[in-house]
Formats: C-alpha cells, sequence, structure tokens
C-alpha cells in the first residue's frame, strides 16, 4: 500500500475520489442519451454537419485546419491543446510526410534555404545522392513535372483516340460492366477524398503557407487525386478494350502517389532532415496564421498570388464534395451511353 505524507498528497487523493464517481456518472448519463436515439435519428444529426464541415473548409481559404479549433457540435468534445513533447521523431517523420502543403515545391525550397548545409550527412557521417542532387538537379521539380507530362500524354493520346461519340450504347456487356465497376469503386473510394482534406488539416503542425510554394504543394495534392480519379472514369468510358482500360487505369493509379514515393524514399533514407522540417519549419494553426496575415501585409506580389488563388480554391472544395455524386451517376450513366 502507497504510504501517503503529505497533507497535499491526501487532500489530492480525496479530490479523486470525489471526483471519480462524477465523471462515471456523466459518462453513464452520455451513453444513456446516445442508447436512447435511433439509427435515424443519428444519421438525421450528422447529415447537418457535414453541411457545416463543408461549409467551414469553403471559409478556410488556404486549408489552414480552422476547423479543428472549432468545436464540431455540442455533442463533440471540445479541440485539445497539443503537447510538443509527446511528439516522437517517427511521429514527426509521419506528420511531415502526411501534410498537404509540404510538397515538391516545398521540398525543393527547403533545400535552397537550410538542405544545402548538409547537416544530416555531416551528423550521420554518409553521402546520399538523393539529398545531393535534389538541389543541383531540383529533383523534387522534376518529379512534379513528370507526373504532369505523363499525365497529359495519356490525356492527349485518349481524346486523340475519341471517336466523338457521347451516348452510343453499342458496347459490349462486359464494357459497360466495366465502367459501372470502376464507378462503384471510384464512388467510395471520393469520400475519402474529402476525409484526407479533414484528417491532413488535423495535424499537430503544418508547413507555412505564407509562401508561394506551400500554397501550390497543397493545391497539387488534392487537385492532382481529383483529376485522375475522373480521367480514370472518362479512359474507361471511351476504351473499347478491357485490357487497354485497365492498363491506362493502373497508369493514372501509378502517376498520382509518385510524388508521395518519392517523399517516402527521400525520409526513409534521412529521417533527420523530417525532424528538422518539424522542428524549424513547421508551425502550429495559430502561428501559421499570423504568418499568413503578416505576409500579406508587407509583401504585394505574394498578396496578389493570394488573390489569384482564391477562385481556385473554392472550386477545388466544391468539386471534390460534389464528386461522390458525379461516381454515383457515371455508375448508371455510364453503362447506358457507353
Amino acid at each position: 500500500m502507497k504510504k501517503i505524507n503529505s497533507q497535499e498528497q491526501i487532500e489530492h487523493v480525496e479530490m479523486n475520489v470525489r471526483i471519480k464517481p462524477r465523471r462515471i456518472e456523466s459518462q453513464m448519463s452520455w451513453e444513456r442519451e446516445t442508447s436512447d436515439k435511433t439509427c435515424g435519428t443519428h444519421i438525421c444529426e450528422a447529415i447537418p454537419l457535414v453541411c457545416k464541415n463543408f461549409k467551414m473548409k469553403i471559409g478556410d481559404h488556404l486549408l489552414l485546419g480552422g476547423e479543428h479549433v472549432q468545436k464540431v457540435s455540442p455533442g463533440y468534445h471540445s479541440p485539445l491543446k497539443m503537447n510538443e513533447e509527446e511528439v516522437s521523431p517517427d511521429e514527426k517523420k509521419e506528420i511531415v510526410k502526411a501534410s498537404p502543403s509540404f510538397g515538391m515545391f516545398s521540398l525543393f525550397r527547403y533545400h535552397v534555404k537550410r538542405g544545402y548545409m548538409n547537416k544530416e550527412l555531416k551528423k550521420n557521417n554518409k553521402i546520399y545522392c538523393s539529398h545531393i542532387f535534389s538541389l543541383i538537379f531540383a529533383l523534387p521539380i522534376l518529379v512534379f513535372l513528370g507526373q504532369w507530362f505523363l499525365y497529359m500524354a495519356l490525356i492527349i493520346h485518349e481524346i486523340n483516340i475519341f471517336d466523338g461519340g457521347i451516348c452510343n450504347n453499342d458496347a459490349t456487356f462486359e464494357n459497360k460492366l466495366m465502367i459501372s465497376g470502376i464507378s462503384i469503386i471510384y464512388f467510395t473510394r471520393s469520400f475519402f477524398i474529402w476525409d484526407n482534406i479533414t484528417n491532413s488539416l488535423s495535424l499537430k503542425k503544418m508547413n507555412r503557407v505564407n509562401s508561394v510554394a506551400s500554397i501550390l504543394d497543397t493545391f497539387q495534392e488534392f487537385s492532382f487525386s481529383l483529376l485522375v480519379y475522373g480521367a480514370n472514369i472518362w479512359v474507361v468510358f471511351v476504351e473499347v478494350d478491357i485490357k487497354d482500360m485497365i492498363l491506362n487505369s493502373l497508369a493514372m493509379e501509378f502517376l498520382m502517389v509518385l510524388d508521395n514515393e518519392f517523399k517516402e524514399l527521400y525520409f526513409n533514407f534521412l529521417p533527420g532532415t523530417a525532424d528538422d522540417i518539424y522542428d524549424n519549419i513547421f508551425v502550429s494553426y495559430d502561428e501559421n496564421k499570423e504568418l499568413l496575415e503578416e505576409r500579406l501585409q508587407k509583401d504585394k506580389c505574394f498578396r496578389c498570388f493570394n488573390y489569384s488563388m482564391f477562385v481556385p480554391y473554392k472550386l477545388l472544395v466544391i468539386t471534390i464534395f460534389i464528386f461522390p455524386a458525379f461516381c454515383f451517376f457515371m455508375i448508371f450513366a455510364g453503362a447506358i451511353c457507353k
């Protein structure tokens, strides 16, 4: 049995004894209120929250994550302040990799600002070509260009072979099954595109959005995935041969993850770089907001660029939100018109 040596410890134990039954009673009361509601009631309560979440993302211009500093609904827990001491090196690496605002442009910017000093190479007593030539040959930028070049090549190819018929209704039964099946798969996956925005914006810290690189990275992360999904549905719709449908779809999926694979490989070889990025570049939501406002006030060129991205960002959020409806429509319309 643990011995109590001071009056303060006695008071602390007595307080815990008094509070614990109240917590248990409150928890039991919440469980009773929740269990008394039917499934339909919970669904009816959740649908307006989806609309509220859409409204909050529309109001969050650069997708800073402002929705996560607000309480979602009276029945939800209040937002918690993150404890910086609890973040391990592995968590830092995962946060850096998951941040939508830290992509190929920001990684190259890091090499220009800090990476050129080769601190991690000196600390590990190793020479990694991926680190050195990322600056010399701008490898992250080349990955970005390669993604778009390959994407445009596939799209141009499909445009050239397209016969112009939108609703011929002359495809074989198996081709109709293919377009319906692909649309069903993308309908289920489309909800995760929206959830990916929600999840990535709830990170403990994020890249600073007071730079052109971070704004472009955020837009690239979400827009390219959406374009690939939409292009895949179109490819399956216009293609005649099932093998070509599958191969072109796989090629599109491959393009979508090229930048993330580059980050994964880079941080696997140099995990200390992720620590450096997290500790010295990434900031909290409040700090990010202050840095953005300060840059907008001082830099006219950045302010113009920020305003020019206002409409594209809104269109991106709206398109991602309604994309499930498009996929659901193509389940039936694609099969009928193909």
